[in-house]
C-alpha cells in the first residue's frame, strides 16, 4: 500500500515531535566531531568507519546549520529522524559530515566540539568527479574546490590542534596508516577498522555512488572529463596552499 504524501508528511512531522521530546527528557552531553570536507573528497566513507566504531554515531551528511554553539544540540533530533530512531543508544561522541558552510568560527570555537578531521582530495580527481556528478563545466567546478580549500584553511587556523588533515589518497592507498592514526587522534579503543556498517542514510545523504555500499575502503573509479592545463594549475594552487595553511596552522597529518 502507497500512502498518499499528505499522510507521508503527517507521520514524518510527528515522528520528529516524538524524539525533540524524547530527546529533551532523556538529555545527554554528546562530544561533537565534525568531518570538515569538500564535495567528491571521501568524506562519505569516512563518516561510514567512525559511525562504525562503538563510541561514534552519526547519519552522515545532515545539512545542519550552526551559527552559534547553541545550534549544536539540533544534530541530535536530526540524527535520529535520519537513522529513524528514538534515541541514539549509548555512544559518547555525536558525527556530523559537513561539506558546505554550514558552521562558524564561533561553533568551532566552542569546548563542545571535541575534535574535527579535515578531509580533502587533490584536485584533478575531485574536479573530474565533481563535473561527472552534477554536469557542472570545469569553471564551476573550479570555483567550488577552491572557496572550499579556503574555506578548510580558515577551519585549520581555528581548530589548530584539536583538528587532523586526512586526504582521500591516504585513506585508499595506506588505508592502515590512516586509520591508525585516527584512533591515536581521537584517542579511542578499539581502533577503527576500514570495514563499515551501511545504514539508513547509506547511498542518499552523501555519496550516492554504488561504491558506498561495498562495506569497505575501495578507490572509486576515474571519471573520463577534459579539463583545461590552466584549471587543473589553478586547483594545484589552491589545493598545496591549503596543504601549507594547515601545517603552518598546527593541524596534525595522519600520513607523515
Amino acid at each position: 500500500m502507497v500512502l498518499p504524501n499528505i499522510v507521508k508528511k503527517a507521520v514524518r512531522a510527528g515522528f520528529r515531535k516524538t524524539v525533540q521530546v524524547h530527546s529533551a527528557l532523556q538529555w545527554r552531553e554528546y562530544r561533537y566531531v565534525f568531518i570538515l570536507g569538500h564535495m567528491r573528497s571521501g568524506s562519505t566513507v569516512l563518516s561510514h568507519i567512525l559511525t562504525s566504531h562503538p563510541d561514534f554515531v552519526g547519519a552522515g551528511e545532515t545539512h545542519t546549520e550552526y551559527k552559534t554553539p547553541a545550534d549544536l544540540p539540533k544534530l541530535i533530533p536530526r540524527t535520529c529522524e535520519l537513522l529513524r530512531k528514538i534515541e541514539l543508544g549509548d555512544s559518547s561522541y555525536i558525527v556530523d559530515q559537513i561539506n558546505h558552510p554550514y558552521l562558524t568560527d564561533e561553533v568551532l570555537s566552542s569546548p563542545s566540539i571535541y575534535k574535527c578531521i579535515i578531509n580533502i582530495r587533490a584536485p584533478e580527481a575531485t574536479l573530474r568527479s565533481l563535473m561527472a556528478l552534477f554536469g557542472w563545466n570545469e569553471a564551476t567546478a573550479l570555483e567550488c574546490y577552491v572557496s572550499r580549500l579556503a574555506q578548510l584553511s580558515q577551519y585549520g587556523r581555528n581548530l589548530r590542534e584539536r583538528a587532523m588533515v586526512v586526504e582521500y589518497d591516504d585513506l585508499v592507498d595506506q588505508s592502515e596508516g590512516t586509520l591508525a592514526a585516527l584512533t591515536r587522534f581521537l584517542a579511542v579503543n578499539p581502533p577503527f577498522k576500514s570495514e563499515y556498517s551501511k545504514n539508513k542514510v547509506t547511498g542518499k545523504m552523501g555519496d550516492p555512488s554504488n561504491n558506498i555500499f561495498s562495506g569497505r575502503i575501495i578507490r572509486t573509479k576515474g571519471h573520463e572529463r577534459s579539463i583545461g592545463m590552466l584549471t587543473i594549475a589553478g586547483a594545484a594552487k589552491a589545493f598545496r596552499k591549503c596543504q601549507l595553511d594547515l601545517l603552518a596552522a598546527g593541524v596534525a597529518t595522519a600520513v607523515k
